[in-house]
């Protein structure tokens, strides 16, 4: 399916994964509303697109309702509907032990990974039934088998992400929505650096790319509307080979 001017909203664009997403999405003709906390890198990030429509950008936090629910005004005046919403923003903490994280950094995971996606579906949900759209959240596949290398608070968050794709199906397919949970295996992008032991850099350069994870949004977002993919899971060779794990 051609989504040449198609309306896309990525969250967390300043990102690996989500930056990855919106220049694979803009190549392909979408026209886009980049969203991320960092104001500064998301300049940069959408100037670095090089796109003959620049982007919207909106430096925003995604666990304040309101800044979303004023995202969500700026891009329906600007467009009118939203054919492709996704969900990539996601942090860590280093501490990622149920006796070494704090109360409030499990808190805080859960709140940028979970019900930052939440409130980013809901508010754009209207703009979204316009022409029935795709969703695509980011998730891990820390939210199938837990691993100490993503820690209790960020796995129990992706775990809860799938429960949030799938109500989605089952509530708004009648409206044209279809969801989309995509579970990358290890990543080769900042937020690895966060993590108690980084990651060699031989262990970086055979694991997945955010271009590979941006791929299968496209492919997700292109499907025929009888299509809807669930969840697809993406693993690196070496890891699903069980060479190493994360």
């Amino acid at each position: 399916m051609d989504i040449r001017d198609r309306v896309a909203v990525v969250v967390g664009a300043a990102g690996g994964i989500g930056q990855a997403i919106a220049a694979r999405l803009g190549a392909a003709g979408c026209r886009l509303a980049l969203i991320d906390l960092d104001g500064f890198a998301l300049g940069e990030t959408a100037q670095g697109l090089g796109l003959g429509e620049p982007p919207l950008t909106f430096a925003a936090n995604i666990t304040d309702r309101p800044q979303v629910d004023a995202v969500v005004a700026s891009v329906r005046d600007a467009f009118g509907a939203v054919d492709l919403l996704v969900n990539a923003a996601g942090t860590n903490t280093p501490e990622r032990t149920l006796d070494t994280m704090s109360p409030e950094q499990w808190e805080k995971i859960v709140a940028v990974n979970l019900t930052g996606p939440f409130h980013c579906v809901q508010a754009f949900l209207p703009l979204l039934r316009e022409r029935g759209a795709v969703i695509v959240t980011i998730a891990s596949t820390t939210g199938i088998l837990v691993s100490p290398g993503g820690g209790a608070h960020y796995c129990a968050a992706k775990r809860a992400l799938l429960s949030l794709n799938e109500s989605i199906n089952m509530e708004q397919a009648k409206h044209g929505i279809r969801a989309c949970a995509i579970l990358p295996g290890e990543v080769n992008t900042p937020l690895l650096d966060k993590r108690p032991t980084p990651p060699s850099a031989e262990r970086r350069a055979v694991v997945l790319t955010p271009g590979d994870v941006a791929e299968a949004v496209y492919f997700v977002a292109t499907r025929p509307p009888h299509v809807t993919i669930s969840d697809l899971v993406i693993w690196p060779t070496v890891q699903i080979a069980g060479i190493h794990t994360v």
